[in-house]
């Protein structure tokens, strides 16, 4: 498993993520534009307008080619289900309910990523946005997993996705996963005593 705790390196805010901050917090995703889904939705045309063609073609003739339309039809549509649900999982953010306000959550997530050696960053104009960067996963060019952590009330938002040069609608790793799993089960375990400025964990 490639360990995520941040070695060299920082993610480019950017100031999107203020702009849509607000957005993801009440839809748990970020908003669908037409840069970030055109390519997929190209792709996935062209799929189907070829597969519609020969699965035609096929399906008019007699014997065995129309097992070979049905297969290519049958194919088609699987990869453009896999496709849509890759991109709906690098949109989507993992939700872990705390029955806690936005600077309690602050408080216990810093002390988590410290707990688990973990360095992080906060977005300097939203410290409510933290940010974990893996070392580098190519050994061409520059391509790490990105983990962002958005704290509100009463809960915490995780969304993981990879940098890199080109666009890829590749779908959050297992480090992602295992991630939201600790953290569920840290909170669970370490409730706070006090839920003031000045937080103690049990």
């Amino acid at each position: 498993m490639k360990q995520l705790n941040a070695g060299g390196g920082n993610a480019d805010w950017g100031s999107k993520i203020i702009k849509d901050l607000a957005f993801i917090k009440k839809k748990k995703r970020y908003p669908l534009t037409v840069r970030a889904i055109a390519p997929l939705s190209t792709l996935l045309f062209l799929s189907l307008l070829y597969g519609s063609f020969i699965g035609r073609v096929n399906l008019t003739r007699s014997g065995t080619p129309q097992l070979l339309g049905i297969l290519m039809i049958a194919l088609i549509s699987i990869t453009a289900i896999t496709a849509i649900y890759n991109i709906r999982q690098t949109f989507s953010f993992s939700r872990i309910a705390t029955p806690y306000q936005l600077q309690v959550n602050m408080n216990l997530l810093q002390k988590f990523l410290q707990s688990q050696h973990l360095a992080f960053s906060q977005h300097p104009e939203a410290p409510e946005v933290f940010m974990i960067l893996s070392k580098n996963l190519s050994i061409r060019g520059d391509y790490r997993e990105v983990v962002i952590f958005i704290v509100d009330d009463n809960q915490v938002l995780l969304n993981s996705h990879f940098t890199g040069s080109k666009f890829t609608i590749t779908p959050p790793s297992k480090n992602y996963k295992l991630m939201a799993k600790m953290l569920k089960d840290w909170l669970h375990a370490n409730k706070p005593t006090n839920t003031s400025q000045s937080l103690t964990v049990n």
